[in-house]
């Protein structure tokens, strides 16, 4: 709130909207003076017109703040001096307080034109620190992209070349996993966006760029909420899902069988509940291996805990806490 307050003082505004600054300003030091004037008639005739300055000069300019204060300081000699008794004093003292109070909101007006200047410089110098950093951040994860793309090509290459079919069996399958961690990562740092990520849009992505690699017999689908959530989460999302939609693949639909990988966001309890679950056969027990370290983690990335069920095949659920993720819609309102 302050933040947005603190960028409309330091906007330029056209001469209808200074005029308006304006009017408003005399009209609070009006506002002001009448409820004074119930309780102290009169007293301090050039009080008000302090405020009325001060703020139409940081909403509006300087311009608006001495609009400001020639109105409402003619108003109080008109008005309020009169009310004050200070018209039977002689003329050399009321024109003393007058220009007194006059080089006093000068004054006023002179420090909070400096500090729009100051805000406004330090908003600009912030953007453009903001747009290096996120020129030097696109150009980093360019270059990562490049390095995946690198060591999936030597992998290869390195698998052609091996005569031994164990070796090139998992040369071909680690070319494989980097290409998906490639895929990923293209997904979900390329956005414009790298703060929050539309999880919803981005794992359904993955299961669109999954399908292409599923055999015929397969199917995969996503049944999910609109959501949002931060950019690790989502990464880690996705890297989890990736891995365990690839070992359904592997263990669950042996000799060509039918069947169906079901990717699911739901709420529960203690927040949110992320599953990918086979109707196949089941792996069996977990036997650790490069995947599963990958599983745990991606999920401790997350900051969930797995679980394991073998009930109508295998489901594998990743429990989150609430802040993980949030509707897309109410995150937009906020």
């Amino acid at each position: 709130m302050f933040q947005k307050l603190l960028l409309l003082t330091v906007r330029d505004v056209g001469w209808p909207a200074k005029l308006g600054f304006a009017l408003c300003g005399v009209m609070l030091a009006i506002i002001l003076r009448a409820i004074t004037h119930l309780v102290a008639p009169g007293v301090s005739p050039y009080a008000f017109i302090y405020p009325a300055a001060l703020l139409t000069t940081l909403l509006g300019g300087w311009q608006s703040g001495l609009l400001a204060l020639t109105v409402s300081e003619t108003l109080g000699w008109l008005v309020v001096v009169p009310q004050a008794g200070m018209a039977g004093l002689p003329m050399r003292y009321q024109l003393s307080a007058a220009v007194i109070a006059a080089l006093t909101g000068l004054s006023i007006i002179a420090l909070a034109h400096a500090f729009r200047l100051a805000a406004r410089f330090g908003f600009t110098e912030r953007g453009e620190k903001l747009a290096e950093r996120e020129m030097l951040f696109r150009e980093l994860q360019h270059r990562v992209a490049n390095d995946f793309a690198l060591t999936t090509a030597l992998l290869k290459h390195e698998a052609r070349q091996s005569l031994e079919l164990p070796i090139r069996e998992a040369l071909d399958e680690a070319a494989q996993r980097i290409n998906s961690f490639a895929r990923i990562h293209r997904q979900i740092y390329l956005q414009s966006d790298v703060i929050s990520v539309n999880l919803t849009e981005y794992i359904e992505d993955l299961c669109g760029s999954l399908r292409l690699a599923l055999p015929q017999n397969v199917k995969l689908t996503c049944d999910l909420p609109p959501l949002l959530s931060q950019r690790d989460i989502a990464l880690a999302l996705g890297l989890l899902m990736n891995e365990l939609v690839t070992n359904a693949l592997k263990h669950a639909f042996p000799d060509g069988a039918d069947g169906t990988v079901l990717v699911r966001i739901r709420p529960s309890a203690n927040g949110w509940e992320f599953s990918v679950k086979d109707d196949g056969a089941g792996i069996g027990q977990i036997i650790p291996g490069l995947g599963t370290g990958l599983i745990d983690q991606f999920a401790r990335q997350a900051g969930g805990q797995l679980s394991l069920d073998h009930a109508n095949g295998t489901c594998v659920r990743l429990m989150l806490p609430a802040n993980a993720m949030r509707p897309a819609v109410l995150l937009r309102g906020d």
